[in-house]
Parts: C-alpha cells; sequence; structure tokens
C-alpha cells in the first residue's frame, strides 16, 4: 500500500532515517528514531504537528490492522518502509507545514489584542465548567492561599504552588527559578502526555509568541528552551518530543493557529473558534494546553492570575491608556 503524505512538520527529516513503531493507535502511530527523537504518522482528518506527516488516508484501519510495536522503520530516498508489512509513506511531494510564533508579536497593551485574549479566557472557563476535565486552572487562579482547598490531588497541589511562581520567575527573567518551577511540571499528572507538560507547551508558545524583539527576553527563552530540552527527558518520549519542539518554538496546529488569531484579533469569532478548537484535543491536554498559551502571554505583564475576564481586560486596556498618554 502506497500512501502520499499530504504535509509533514518542521522537525519531520525527510531523507534518511532509522527507527522502530513506537505505539499504534487509532488515528495516529508514533514512530521512534534511532537519534533519540520521535515521528507520529496522523491520518489526513487529524491537524498537523512539529514532528507529524499526515497521511491521504481517513481509514483506522491503516494503522491497527498494519502495524505493531517494534516493527523495523526506514526511510531512503524520501520514502518510508516499514518491515514485514505493505504499507509506504510517500514524503517526496508532501508540503512543509510550520507556523513560526518568532513572527508574532502579541503585545496585550494593544485593546485588539487584549480583548481577543480575554475572548479566549472565558471561552476556556466555560469550557472548564461546562466539562470539566481541565486539570489545573482552579488550583492556581484561586486566591486562597491554603492549598489543602485544592484537594489532595498530587499534581494540583504541586501546581497550585509551582505555576505562580513560575509565572513570577518568568516574567522577571529569572532562569534558575524558572527551571525549579518547571522541573516540578515535568510529566506530573495525568494522562498520556501527562497535564503538565501539556501546559508547558502551552506555556512555551505562550512566550515565543510575546517575546518581540525584547533582548533580554529573548536570551531568557532562548536559554530555557537549551535547559527544557535537555530535562523533557524526564518524561515520556511523547510529551519528550512536543517538549523539545516547543522549546524552539513550534506546537501542533490548535495551538498555533489559537495564537495567530490572539495575534491577529481581527474578529472575536474567529478567536472563538480557535479557542473551542484547541480545546477539543484529547481528553485534557487540549486545556492545559491552552491554560498555558493564555499565562504564558500575560507572563510579561505581572497580572493577577485570579482576575476574571473583565478586571484583566480593565487592566490591560489602563496599562494601555496610561502608556499612550
Amino acid at each position: 500500500m502506497h500512501v502520499q503524505a499530504l504535509s509533514i512538520g518542521v522537525d519531520v527529516p525527510t531523507h534518511c532515517f532509522s527507527g522502530t513503531v513506537h505505539s499504534v493507535f487509532g488515528q495516529a502511530c508514533n514512530l521512534g528514531l534511532e537519534a533519540d527523537g520521535l515521528l507520529t504518522l496522523l491520518l489526513s482528518q487529524k491537524g498537523n504537528t512539529p514532528q507529524g506527516i499526515r497521511l491521504n488516508v481517513a481509514c483506522q484501519s491503516v494503522f491497527l490492522d498494519r502495524l505493531r510495536v517494534g516493527q523495523l522503520v526506514a526511510c531512503r530516498g524520501g520514502i518510508i518502509r516499514i518491515d514485514k508489512v505493505d504499507l509506504c509513506v510517500d514524503l517526496r511531494s508532501a508540503r512543509r507545514w510550520h507556523v513560526n510564533l518568532r513572527e508574532l508579536h502579541i503585545d496585550l497593551r494593544q485593546l485588539s489584542q487584549a480583548r481577543a485574549w480575554t475572548v479566549a479566557w472565558s471561552e476556556l472557563n466555560t469550557h472548564h465548567y461546562r466539562n470539566g476535565g481541565l486539570e489545573i486552572i482552579g488550583p492556581v487562579c484561586s486566591t486562597r492561599r491554603d492549598l489543602s482547598s485544592v484537594g489532595t490531588e498530587p499534581f494540583l497541589q504541586r501546581a497550585a504552588s509551582t505555576v505562580p511562581a513560575l509565572l513570577q520567575a518568568t516574567g522577571t527573567c529569572r532562569l534558575e527559578d524558572a527551571m525549579i518551577a518547571i522541573q516540578q511540571l515535568i510529566g506530573c499528572g495525568p494522562g498520556l502526555t501527562p497535564s503538565g507538560d501539556d501546559f508547558l507547551v502551552g506555556y512555551v508558545a505562550g512566550l515565543w509568541s510575546t517575546v518581540g524583539h525584547d533582548t533580554s527576553r529573548m536570551k531568557f527563552l532562548t536559554t530555557l528552551g537549551l535547559e527544557l530540552c535537555n530535562v523533557a527527558q524526564h518524561t515520556n518520549a511523547i510529551s519528550c518530543a512536543y517538549l523539545r519542539s516547543a522549546a524552539k518554538g513550534n506546537v501542533s496546529e490548535p495551538i498555533a493557529r489559537l495564537a495567530q488569531q490572539l495575534n491577529q484579533s481581527s474578529g472575536m469569532n474567529g478567536v472563538r473558534a480557535a479557542t473551542q478548537a484547541a480545546l477539543q484535543v484529547g481528553h485534557t491536554s487540549g486545556s492545559n494546553g491552552v491554560l498555558g498559551l493564555l499565562l504564558g502571554c500575560i507572563a510579561w505583564q505581572h497580572l493577577p492570575l485570579y482576575l476574571n475576564s473583565d478586571d484583566l481586560l480593565h487592566s490591560l486596556v489602563h496599562r494601555d491608556s496610561t502608556t499612550q498618554q
């Protein structure tokens, strides 16, 4: 079975690599590379990822009926072949997919972008209260100092103290303190990709989207990315791949599209749609990733986490008008 790749992520090598089948699911198959990396074969209806290869096929049986963990994989001349199975993937004419977050300039001192941010924040809260499944938002945005109020779940206890510390360290570009907080979240929480990892992917995406041309912030973020690549080895292989991509400013399509909508802020319906699409990823991955992105966008704004959407907008707009006077 010869399958054409529709698109490939920016982190996908296209000429020569070898590895094995790492894990198989209905809509995706992960390939572990010999060079300590991970690629993901995706059905056509799935969104792009930095390490993803979207195939021109929609049937789940292409993975479940053919692929098994441990099968040898090799790419030569732009064609992936998998041992003992009639499946090869042609990468040669695939479109290279990439959203460069470094080119975005989200600045919440701008009224239109501040409004877009609060629309996304409101959608996140609505999703949380309607559907549950958001592991972090309650603890980190609570005004209560008593950590026992967040329950006995170890991850929630950790998030309640660690996430605010991470934002404070980021706001003042204190790398050592930021990495202490990050290491507390790596691999922590439930899910195929742990909640702490999902949050960090979104958080770093928010930082890349707001770093702009500030040299001190860029220096901080570049070094933080290098450190994040090192500590990512302490979680599972799938999360590790996502974190290492995020460290370079590369994230999956739903989060990247939401960041683009916040940057463009040309229509609130577009912001709502992008937020809702990102929230639908996985069971908790989407909501934790969106929370990370939105908090990353305000990390350099020095705003209290417990403010509601109206208060945040008022604070941002007031600051913007004061700056322009």
